[in-house]
């Protein structure tokens, strides 16, 4: 009880501080990284109708937990309703990493938007952590992107990307992971 409470808290505190710098600093809320991909924050109903037409997204990934998804947040059924196509990866908050197959499914559903000439919107509740993590392993899933590399490409868009140790540890397993496999096509092939 007390920690969800807590969770409820955090998530309204959080989410008002990133509206203020939205509003008042001009941070954006969310960031076009080419003609088929955006990485950003919640998608909320009052903005969503303006943004789904100018950037015509077709496609959501979202990467919040279950109670995230608030009224206000274009969630699954909004999603569905207009037409558009929706994955939900629930990954914790601040601390939170994709397992493996949460990324697969995740870079399998974008390339599926990519293929039809479609445009996804990528988001948690800030656009910094968990969807810049999934856009960073589609960089090096996709363009055989070091680490670094791949973070130095999502930051080339969204400046203010924050990973913390276990993101970065968890990063560095699936290009590991990507390199074994690839490794291991090779030999069979």
């Amino acid at each position: 009880m007390v920690l969800q409470l807590m969770n409820e808290v955090g998530f309204y505190v959080s989410t008002a501080y990133g509206l203020f710098l939205n509003y008042c600093c001009g941070r954006p809320w969310y960031s076009r990284v080419s003609p088929s991909l955006i990485v950003g924050a919640l998608p909320l109903k009052k903005s969503w109708d303006k943004w789904q037409a100018d950037e015509n997204i077709t496609h959501i990934v979202s990467m919040l937990e279950p109670f995230e998804v608030k009224s206000f947040v274009i969630g699954e059924k909004d999603a569905v309703n207009q037409g558009i196509k929706y994955l939900s990866l629930p990954v914790r908050d601040f601390v939170g990493v994709p397992t493996f197959e949460q990324i697969d499914a995740g870079i399998t559903f974008i390339n599926s938007c990519v293929q039809s000439n479609g445009c996804v919107y990528i988001h948690c509740k800030a656009g910094r952590t968990r969807s810049a993590f999934l856009l960073t392993c589609y960089f090096m899933y996709t363009e055989s992107l070091s680490v670094d590399e791949a973070i130095g490409r999502v930051k080339s868009f969204r400046k203010h990307i924050v990973f913390r140790s276990m993101h970065k540890i968890g990063l560095e397993n699936y290009f590991k992971f990507l390199n074994g496999s690839k490794k291991s096509e090779n030999v069979t092939s």
